[in-house]
């Protein structure tokens, strides 16, 4: 989740070299997108709270396998472009894949969890979506909701074609084919203001 605005403290344009030195000082996350620094804006309950959902679901689903559930402190970055960002959450099966001896870049995920809002969701389905295709071990990609319980899943075909599976309501589960899990969405919204179970505000003591 970031704000699309650029630092003004920072200058326009930066060397991905410079870029590392300043992330390494930062107490915020910091995304570079084409020579520019954008830094990560905070979340909203509910987006907190899908997130968190989300990653500890994961981690369940594939505690028994050889992979990997990283949350949103695990910086990914893209080579054929250069992006850096830190997704919601990613998943590496089989050996994680460094830019350096630091483990602070992931270089392989096999799959990308993106938590909508209202400032990101077009960057999050438009260029950014862009710039993960261009990840060769990426075979899966997912917006997950915050106005609905609704996921939206791309997993790589045939002919590298991106195939869109949408899931919606409480009562659907999730499934990823690349990762071979099946999560219910209730359980990715579990205690969000879109939990038909979870009093409304005025009711909670």
């Amino acid at each position: 989740m970031f704000d699309a605005t650029p630092l003004v403290r920072l200058p326009p344009r930066v060397t991905e070299e410079e870029y590392e030195a300043i992330l390494e000082k930062s107490v915020e996350k910091l995304e570079f997108r084409n020579g520019q620094i954008v830094m990560m804006a905070g979340g909203t309950d509910t987006h907190s709270l899908v997130k968190s959902n989300l990653v500890r679901q994961l981690g369940n689903a594939l505690s028994k396998r050889p992979c990997r559930v990283y949350d949103s402190d695990m910086k990914v970055k893209v080579e054929a472009s250069g992006l850096n960002t830190f997704p919601d959450a990613s998943i590496v099966c089989g050996q994680p894949k460094f830019n350096s001896e630091k483990r602070i870049t992931l270089l392989n995920p096999g799959a990308i969890f993106e938590v909508l809002s209202d400032g990101t969701e077009a960057y999050d389905r438009g260029e950014k979506f862009w710039h993960y295709r261009h990840i060769p071990s990426l075979k899966t990609f997912v917006l997950v909701s915050t106005a609905q319980a609704r996921v939206e899943v791309f997993e790589l075909g045939e002919g590298d074609q991106w195939q869109l599976t949408t899931f919606d309501g409480f009562d659907t589960t999730l499934h990823l084919k690349h990762c071979d899990i099946e999560i219910p969405l209730a359980a990715v919204y579990d205690k969000t203001d879109l939990d038909p179970s979870t009093p409304a505000n005025d009711e909670q003591g």
